[in-house]
């Protein structure tokens, strides 16, 4: 993936869907069904249970204390269908939580059939609802057989996610049932075995609310044999043409690898308007574009995230891979206020950026700042709209800090990174070949580029920018002058340049100091 993890981070958050029940203790009373567990009795507990779900937590963590009162009564209710729910406090039990690499809390995973390796993350809601539906799920078989129409067609009928039918495809039967023990949780997977000789030998996907099947067209030979070609083709088959989004589903749009067009409506009045004009341009689409509704009234912030203004309702879309944003043009905000009351969208327009979109001829909008009509320092300041055209430089090494503002690592490395600058354009020839950039990448667009954390240090050879490198090393001068030295095109000897640079600065400094006894002595 090519976008800014940080970025798909806050968009997750943002689009969580919190409840606003009270706040209790994180770790579940002592009476409650939650069963606590230590890493001394992890490993048999593993052993004696085929199924059970575990919360790492800690007791001053915020979320952990919203999801407790769930907790515990998703726990009570799965207690008589022998699913346990436990916790382990990592603030306790940090060797056993660093074991299973727990990045924040709470981190919710099923662990299966006495295997402390064979574990899932539960992404879904937190809500005792949806987590006694999640492990119920989890304790039926991967696979269902059935062996009557009317069987299936009531399966089909009541289901609230997609089924996907096996109906006897020759060499399937194997990775169809690999696939199921992946994805069990999401899908139901369905084997239809009769000896109906008219039932056509097909694998089909059931969407909830849609009647007419999604038949598999493809080399079913090939798939027969490729467990991940069948799981890519559910990523994209498998989502509704035209769903409403939340934190509990966001993942799910991310892994499918294709751009997302967001309808950010004012009511359930308006959604219903649009929903079959989207369902109809996600069945056009598909493949190409995902179509979802987002509620205005408790998303709409997410419209700054893609570089839009809060002005509902709005249709925008985002190319996650490249993270690029498009959308309909927005009225300046006086004019908004005096007709915010009448606005809607035109389904015509909407066509129109959707097509031009998929065609590669929308116009992407860039959040930038703007562009330095004097340059301050020997540190080159990049913004959104100058960055790729600086750094596809042909002649020059261009290397690139991306920082945050209010980044402490990025403040300690600043007169480090100056100072590098500093070396390289002491020398007329060394500056035509080497250039040390820096670019908030908070307040400017990057595309293609996927930055973890700050700072990030990425060197553009010269001729060779398309193949970036990524700064590992200690942050430190000599580290910067032997990393460009070693993976630049231009080979610039940066170390040789220091010591002469060195040595005009301390000579620079002598003449200052003479100056000032000099003056001294006058005086």
């Amino acid at each position: 993936m090519l976008f800014n993890k940080k970025t798909l981070f806050s968009f997750a958050a943002l689009l969580s869907n919190l409840t606003n029940i009270q706040a209790q203790e994180a770790a579940a009373p002592a009476d409650s069904a939650v069963i606590k567990l230590t890493k001394d009795t992890f490993a048999d507990f593993i052993q004696e249970n085929p199924l059970f779900l575990a919360e790492f937590f800690a007791p001053w963590c915020g979320h952990c204390k919203h999801l407790a009162p769930e907790y515990v009564k998703a726990a009570a209710e799965l207690e008589d269908k022998n699913i346990p729910l436990v916790q382990i406090d990592c603030t306790e039990e940090q060797e056993l939580c660093m074991e299973y690499e727990i990045p924040g809390y709470p981190s919710l995973k099923v662990f299966k059939n006495n295997d402390p390796k064979n574990t899932k993350d539960y992404q879904g809601a937190r809500s005792a609802e949806s987590i006694v539906s999640y492990m119920i799920k989890e304790s039926l078989p991967a696979v269902q057989q059935v062996g009557t129409d009317s069987e299936l067609q009531d399966i089909v009928q009541n289901a609230t996610q997609p089924v996907i039918v096996d109906s006897g495809v020759k060499g399937l039967n194997a990775t169809f049932y690999d696939v199921a023990a992946k994805l069990s949780s999401d899908y139901t997977f369905i084997s239809y075995v009769t000896s109906n000789k008219t039932v056509a030998k097909d694998l089909s996907l059931y969407l909830p609310s849609e009647d007419t099947p999604i038949v598999f067209n493809g080399d079913l030979n090939k798939l027969a044999k490729n467990a991940t070609q069948l799981q890519e083709w559910l990523k994209v088959e498998a989502l509704p043409y035209f769903g409403e989004i939340d934190g509990s589903v966001f993942q799910t749009y991310v892994e499918s690898d294709i751009p997302l067009a967001y309808f950010f409506y004012t009511s359930d009045e308006e959604k219903s308007k649009y929903t079959e004009f989207f369902t109809e341009l996600g069945k056009k689409y598909r493949g190409s574009l995902n179509f979802v509704g987002l509620d205005s009234r408790k998303y709409g912030r997410h419209a700054e995230n893609l570089n839009m203004k809060e002005q509902f309702p709005l249709f925008a879309i985002h190319d996650m891979k490249k993270n690029l944003k498009y959308g309909l043009p927005q009225l300046a905000e006086e004019k908004f206020d005096q007709l915010k009351d009448t606005i809607s969208i035109e389904t015509k327009d909407i066509s129109r950026l959707v097509e031009n979109f998929v065609k590669g001829k929308a116009n992407a909008i860039v959040k930038s700042e703007p562009e330095p009509e004097v340059q301050e320092s020997n540190v080159f300041k990049l913004v959104g709209t100058t960055h790729d055209k600086i750094v596809s430089d042909k002649k020059k090494d261009v290397l690139v800090k991306y920082y945050a503002p209010w980044c402490g690592h990025c403040k300690r490395l600043a007169p480090i990174y100056e100072e590098l600058a500093d070396v390289y354009a002491s020398d007329k020839k060394a500056s035509s070949k080497v250039l040390i950039a820096e670019v908030d990448a908070t307040a400017n667009d990057i595309s293609d580029l996927n930055i973890e954390g700050y700072p990030t240090i990425i060197l553009y050879p010269a001729g060779k920018n398309a193949e970036p490198v990524t700064f590992t090393s200690q942050r430190t001068l000599d580290g910067f002058l032997k990393f460009l030295k070693e993976n630049g095109s231009n080979r610039v000897d940066g170390e040789s340049l220091y010591e002469k640079y060195a040595a005009a600065k301390k000579e620079a400094e002598e003449d200052e100091e003479d100056e000032e006894d000099l003056d001294h002595d006058e005086l």
